[in-house]
């Protein structure tokens, strides 16, 4: 009795401290009375858990605002990261606050969940038992709320879990492939549209087309039921019913094309004042002449209305027949693709394969040709339909992870190349010694040739500066005039040239940049495209004149250089005779005979006289 006395007073004290600092979502006051308690601390823990609770059920009970509620959870999120109390007690009053507050503050108070989503992912929460109950109080959120209704709440909270849980988490896959049986679309049968027909003939004044929407009606809506399962398709004779209802369905939307963009309920020209009147009441919305003409504003519907009196403004509404082309593109895809799940009897003819791509190509081109923007849409469906292709086969392998460790990714083999043996290689750098392992032994040796990795960028092999007449070489020969070349074609007018020439310039000499004396003022020079051409046409001309005279000035010594060295490979006989036709024709001397030649050619004596 003692020990139940003492935890009373302990809830009771520490009650007062959240209720009183709540406000500062801050653990140091809650901290300073829990210090003061005598008392071991999982004693004092499980008095604070209760006493959290207990506060926000006083909170619950005064009607106070969502910021306060807000603020006693962010209290024990603060009090849980310095054990304080429970790790799992932020949830438990997450859970208690949105099972007791109507669904306008919980939209408030997931806001709240939403933006901290970073605090529910820390260690200390995400792999205890808190991502549990996350998941349980937002599947108890989905059951209170109307998804058509509450739709964008919905979603909130569908993204919030998917940013939550991993991709790879298996809790809200549909492994087995079930479909949604339960979503039951309700219309009309033929002898119900028959037995008001007469009455709607005698208000809009044409029976004829009364009687077509009929048909139409029934067509379109009953695809709902294979949209829904769409297995029953394998059966013989629900297969035909299926055929029959898409292709009419098709040549509808083929043989009445919108031929503007149809927001929402835009109401066809046909239609009569009872009908808007029926629409009004059916949907409860404002007058079409209310939105303006040319409105961007779009209309979206969860599920939508089958009554036959709205038919016209369906068939008249591009999102009403981009719905219905969607739906037939993925039962489409499901019944040709491969699924894990399917029983061997769901297989389709060959006739049927064929039907079905010939059918989808049509579809994509009523989609292409329908308002507004059918091409971009036409091409998101594609992306949509591709990505699920991609999930399917995901699903089919049984939901591998997507991350691979270190020894898996090493264990990968490229497709179509066999695994090569490894060779030993020898090591480049002077001590035969690896200064750097990068990981690769191919990278490894490439980085060790040489043991001064800025020596090796500064090596002469690596400089790759082409000189004056090797670069402008081709400009050279455009700016002769015999080349004939207009000046559209010319590489000087090429922005890349010009950067490239312009830095070349640079490096070479400062000479090229010098201004002329006769030049104009910079003030007066013309800046742009126009002047850097000017520039590069004149250092062009001084560079091929400058090639010119040097050449002109190198070829006398070319060809010194080339006689003498034609002399010193002709035989001595050949030089002799070539000396004596020399000397002949200058004058200088007369002509040898063969006693004088032979004593020219006779060695000298001993003391220096020939």
């Amino acid at each position: 009795m003692a020990a139940t006395v003492v935890f009373d007073q302990l809830r009771d004290k520490f009650k007062g401290a959240i209720l009183a600092h709540h406000s500062s979502e801050s653990p140091e006051a809650v901290k300073a009375v829990v210090s003061e308690v005598n008392g071991s601390d999982p004693e004092k823990k499980l008095a604070l858990d209760q006493a959290f609770r207990d506060a926000t059920r006083s909170m619950l009970l005064n009607s106070r605002p969502a910021e306060d509620l807000t603020s006693v959870v962010t209290c024990a999120v603060n009090c849980a990261r310095h054990d304080m109390c429970g790790q799992v007690l932020p949830f438990t009053l997450l859970s208690d606050v949105l099972d007791c507050v109507t669904l306008d503050k919980c939209t408030d108070i997931f806001h709240y969940v939403d933006s901290h989503v970073d605090w529910w992912l820390e260690p200390r929460f995400y792999t205890t038992a808190g991502k549990n109950l996350l998941l349980r109080v937002c599947n108890n959120l989905l059951r209170r709320m109307s998804k058509p209704q509450n739709t964008v709440f919905c979603g909130r909270i569908q993204l919030f879990l998917a940013h939550l849980f991993p991709i790879t988490e298996k809790s809200a896959l549909n492994l087995t492939s079930q479909f949604n049986q339960d979503n039951v679309t309700d219309f009309k049968s033929a002898e119900e549209i028959e037995a008001t027909s007469p009455a709607n003939a005698m208000d809009t004044g044409d029976a004829s087309q009364s009687k077509i929407d009929g048909h139409v009606y029934q067509q379109l809506w009953s695809l709902q039921s294979f949209f829904a399962k769409p297995t029953d398709c394998y059966v013989p004779d629900k297969w035909i019913q299926f055929k029959g209802a898409v292709d009419h369905i098709l040549n509808v939307f083929v043989s009445h094309p919108l031929e503007s963009h149809s927001v929402g309920l835009a109401t066809s020209s046909a239609a009569s004042t009872n009908i808007d009147a029926a629409r009004d009441a059916l949907i409860g919305v404002a007058e079409p002449s209310s939105i303006p003409v040319g409105s961007e504003q779009q209309f979206y519907f969860p599920k939508y209305l089958t009554s036959e009196k709205l038919m016209d403004l369906e068939l008249n509404d591009s999102n009403f027949r981009r719905q219905v082309l969607v739906q037939m593109l993925i039962v489409s895809q499901y019944l040709t693709g491969t699924v894990k799940f399917k029983a061997q009897s769901q297989t389709l003819t060959d006739a049927q394969d064929l039907w079905i791509k010939d059918t989808t190509d049509r579809i994509y081109e009523i989609l292409k040709k329908m308002p507004p923007d059918g091409e971009g849409f036409t091409s998101y469906v594609q992306q949509m339909l591709q990505r699920e292709e991609q999930w399917v086969d995901w699903k089919n392998n049984s939901c591998p992870r997507f991350t691979r460790s270190r020894e898996e990714y090493r264990n990968i083999q490229a497709p179509g190349r066999e695994k090569r043996r490894a060779v030993a290689r020898p090591q480049y750098t002077p001590s035969k010694r690896i200064r750097w392992d990068m990981g690769s032994s191919e990278l490894t040796r490439v980085w060790n040739i040489n043991p001064d990795n800025l020596q090796a960028c500064t090596a002469t092999h690596r400089q790759f500066t082409p000189s004056l007449g090797s670069f402008f070489d081709e400009a050279i020969d455009q700016a002769d005039p015999e080349a004939m070349v207009e000046d559209q074609y010319k590489v000087i007018y090429e922005s890349r040239f010009q950067w490239r020439a312009l830095r070349l310039l640079s490096r070479h000499s400062p000479y090229f940049f010098v201004t002329p004396p006769n030049a104009k003022p910079a003030a007066n020079r013309a800046v742009g495209p126009e002047s850097i051409v000017a520039f590069l046409d004149q250092t062009v001309a001084q560079i091929s004149k400058d090639i010119n005279t040097e050449q002109q000035r190198q070829q006398p010594q070319q060809q010194q250089e080339s006689t003498a060295q034609q002399t010193s490979q002709t035989p001595v006989e050949e030089r002799g005779d070539t000396l004596q036709q020399e000397k002949q024709q200058e004058g200088d001397a007369e002509p040898m005979d063969e006693t004088e030649a032979a004593k020219s050619d006779s060695p000298p004596s001993a003391d220096g006289t020939p």
